[in-house]
């Protein structure tokens, strides 16, 4: 057993006099991870140069080319044995990076507005958000902080310093301005309705809106819209408004229907003609086919009309 751990450790301490005899050569790209660029990311088998801080490192996301010469003062500057072996010898020196995650400022600039007395739901708009466009080191956690925060609540408008860390040297801080807009909860429908589909309240689904693009003629109360008829195809995820909806047609133009008299001593039934479509309690015109006089009855449901006790109103003979 002693033995072989002697074996094991005269083995181990020839791998680095093994390596040291290998020839230095140069790396096809240096992928740099942090924030400098060493020696060994440049060369293979420098044995302990391979530390050696050469330069700072390109910013995250982008890339330099070292080309022949440049590396050759290098490995002369830094006693390698090397040379290019041609004038077209070069590297990529590039570090990966990632854009900051906007979803995490907005979130982080949401809470700080919300603490300076912003009340309700809202939604921002960043007025420099092309500032933001910033490249942090790939894999970064975009540790996101805001400071300094100035909300005008009678205008909407605010401003505040972002910072991310991004696990950087140094974190990125820019100023943001920009406006806050609060929203509002509206009913959109679900599904495509066409004419004829009565809306039920599973065809309904609450949404977000900004406050300043909700139009006075939008419903928001589901009264108004359940139990409705479309009078034209309707989209999914649009605002509702009242010019789009009726009720529910149940007595067709030019329709046979039944006319209903009801007083306390009688009830008495005819039938007409339909001069108007018309949903329930709506007010139409119907056709004596007898007399051809022309009255006024209430519609009370598929094919059935009403008309007053006092007398049906005589429109024309």
């Amino acid at each position: 057993m002693k033995r072989f751990i002697a074996t094991l450790v005269l083995l181990a301490a020839a791998v680095p006099a093994w390596a040291a005899g290998l020839p230095v050569t140069l790396k096809a790209t240096a992928n740099i991870q942090g924030d400098v660029v060493k020696l060994g990311d440049l060369w293979e088998n420098l044995g302990d140069k391979a530390e050696v801080v050469l330069a700072g490192a390109p910013q995250p996301g982008k890339r330099i080319i070292a080309d022949a010469r440049w590396l050759s003062a290098v490995a002369q500057a830094n006693a390698i044995d090397w040379q290019p072996a041609s004038a077209f010898d070069r590297i990529v020196i590039e570090r990966a990076g990632q854009l900051v995650d906007m979803r995490l400022v907005e979130a982080e600039l949401r809470d700080a507005l919300t603490l300076e007395g912003m009340a309700g739901a809202f939604d921002i708009e960043i007025s420099n958000r092309s500032a933001l466009n910033v490249m942090v080191p790939a894999g970064s956690a975009n540790i996101v902080n805001v400071r300094d925060v100035a909300l005008d609540i009678r205008n909407n408008r605010f401003s505040a310093t972002v910072e991310v860390d991004g696990g950087a040297a140094a974190a990125i801080r820019q100023r943001v301005n920009g406006r806050v807009f609060p929203v509002t909860r509206v009913p959109v429908l679900s599904r495509g309705l066409s004419r004829g589909d009565i809306i039920s309240e599973a065809d309904i689904k609450w949404v977000d809106m900004r406050a300043d693009m909700t139009r006075r003629d939008i419903l928001v109360d589901l009264d108004q819209i359940v139990g409705q008829e479309p009078r034209m195809q309707l989209r999914p995820d649009a605002p509702l408004r009242a010019s789009e909806l009726r009720r529910p047609v149940l007595v067709e133009r030019n329709a046979m229907v039944t006319v209903s008299l009801k007083t306390a001593n009688m009830s008495l039934t005819s039938q007409a003609k339909a001069q108007d479509a018309g949903g329930k309690g709506d007010i139409i015109r119907i056709l004596n086919m007898q007399s051809k006089r022309t009255v006024e009855a209430v519609v009370e449901g598929p094919g059935l009309v009403s008309v007053s006790p006092g007398g049906p109103r005589l429109l024309s003979n």
